[in-house]
């Protein structure tokens, strides 16, 4: 080889594609390949609330704040890279996106970031100018070649995903279960479901694609020409029925009998019958679009309502359990209650719901146990504030009037413990208040008797005592002011020992 070829082939480079000029995703082949991907490889376009088409994925790129659609794809995509990730949040995503392209970067693998000067791959949120401030601050450019490379990564070293391609290929890297081999199921994806092949190509050799059911068309030249171009035909129902109808006219005449029509018009018969056998699916995936996009409007709406929502038992101010009843106590949230109570009542409520709903207009404590109202002239007046304890006894230690005392049935006082206390209660005073045993009872004592707590030789009782008739003698008077016993036969007599 002479020196100036092997010039020539050190200053070669290798698969380099041009710049591309597009100005919008749709017509970046980046784009095709990562939503490819999703629908292909995870349950994301069914799952994520507005990704239900190409169109909806090229939206989430454009913003320049955080998408709640591009932030869950960049989630699925870091968890099939590192599956025990958690910083997946939209405020974190950018940082995690970042340092896991760090560390697979530091391989010699190349990517899209590979630079053939210091030959490795370049970091992009530190080398980039317009990915310092994360993420999200990007252009879409920048976004689209990072998940790309993220769907590059995950195509080599997700386990998930390649446990997938190798179902689709029936590459078997472990003997099957034994439940599995004995029913015969085969649960993994079949090898269409995972490629990604044109649909068909017309005349001038170009290629048609399609991802899902949606009226999105692409076309393309030679894929396997490093000036291939990507476009995108049509997005609508309307444009898709336009480009049928324009293959249609354009298809060459009938050749005549006996006669074999060249590859080339074969192949551009078969491209209007596929398109045209797609028309119903795509009236369904609309259908489909319509009520996910009518749905997530009425949960926006939801949560809009919910968000500028003021019930009557909305708090403005921190709660206050406490049960004062009096606005002017220095309490704030007495008038708080007050005023949303009045602007419920103005608007006519309360009235059609019972009192209840007037209750709170006095004061913090909800209850019509405090409203009393007048009947002379229907309007409420003040409330009584002890008026709720329903006659039980209050402590006047706490304010409580004279009206809840309930003097009557206060308990009788208990006695001092003092030398009085000794006294038998049911001694002759005692007796005499109405508290001894009555007279028609068999404890009664006889007009001869009387009562005496202990005698001698007798022990004493604080239960009962003793009923003793005195010995009459003959001057009729007691000897020496004493009430002796009376014997009879030896014996003392005592008529009753009453208890």
């Amino acid at each position: 080889m002479s020196p100036a070829a092997m010039d020539f082939a050190t200053e070669k480079k290798g698969h380099i594609c041009p710049p591309s000029k597009a100005t919008h995703p749709c017509n970046r082949w980046e784009c095709l390949f990562v939503y490819a991907f999703i629908c292909k490889f995870t349950n994301l376009r069914g799952k994520i609330d507005g990704l239900n088409s190409p169109m909806d994925f090229e939206e989430a790129l454009l913003p320049t704040d955080p998408n709640p659609i591009l932030t869950q794809i960049l989630a699925r995509f870091v968890l099939n890279l590192r599956p025990l990730t958690r910083n997946l949040s939209s405020d974190q995503i950018s940082h995690t996106v970042s340092s896991i392209l760090a560390e697979f970067l530091k391989t010699p693998e190349r990517t899209v970031f590979w630079n053939d000067d210091v030959r490795t791959n370049i970091d992009p949120f530190v080398s980039y100018e317009e990915a310092k401030d994360g993420l999200w601050p990007a252009p879409w450019d920048f976004k689209l070649r990072v998940l790309r490379t993220l769907v590059e990564l995950q195509l080599s070293h997700s386990n998930e995903v390649k446990k997938m391609i190798d179902a689709a290929w029936r590459v078997a890297r472990a003997p099957p279960k034994k439940k599995d081999a004995a029913n015969g199921s085969d649960n993994g994806p079949q090898l269409e479901e995972l490629q990604l092949l044109p649909i068909g190509q017309d005349l001038k050799r170009k290629r048609y694609w399609v991802v899902d059911d949606s009226p999105r068309v692409y076309t393309s030249t030679n894929p396997w020409k490093t000036s291939s171009v990507l476009e995108v035909i049509c997005s609508s129902k309307v444009e898709y029925e336009s480009i049928v109808a324009f293959l249609r006219a354009e298809s060459p005449p009938d050749p005549g009998p006996g006669k074999k029509r060249p590859r080339s018009e074969l192949a551009h018969l078969a491209l209007i019958d596929a398109l045209e056998a797609r028309t119903a699916k795509i009236d369904t995936e609309l259908a489909r679009i319509a009520r996910a996009k009518k749905k997530l409007q009425q949960k926006n709406l939801l949560i809009a309502q919910a968000e500028l929502r003021e019930t009557r038992t909305r708090q403005r101010t921190r709660p206050n359990y406490a049960y004062i009843n009096d606005p002017g106590s220095g309490e704030e949230d007495g008038d708080e209650y007050k005023q949303e109570e009045e602007e419920d009542l103005d608007a006519g409520y309360g009235r059609s719901r019972g009192s209840r709903r007037g209750v709170a207009v006095e004061g913090t404590r909800r209850s019509a146990r405090t409203i009393a109202t007048s009947k002379t002239n229907g309007k409420r007046t003040a409330p009584d504030e002890w008026a709720q304890w329903r006659g039980e006894r209050r402590s006047a230690r706490l304010g409580a009037p004279d009206t809840t005392q309930d003097v009557a049935a206060a308990p009788e006082p208990k006695r001092a413990k003092t030398d009085e206390s000794s006294i038998s209660a049911y001694s002759d005073s005692h007796s005499s208040k109405g508290t001894g045993p009555s007279k028609d009872s068999a404890a009664a004592l006889k007009p001869t008797e009387f009562a005496t707590e202990q005698i001698n030789g007798r022990k004493k009782s604080k239960f009962w005592y003793y009923a003793v008739e005195p010995t009459p003698i003959a001057n009729g008077n007691s000897t020496n002011g004493q009430q002796p016993l009376h014997e009879q036969n030896g014996h003392f007599n005592h008529d009753a020992m009453i208890e």
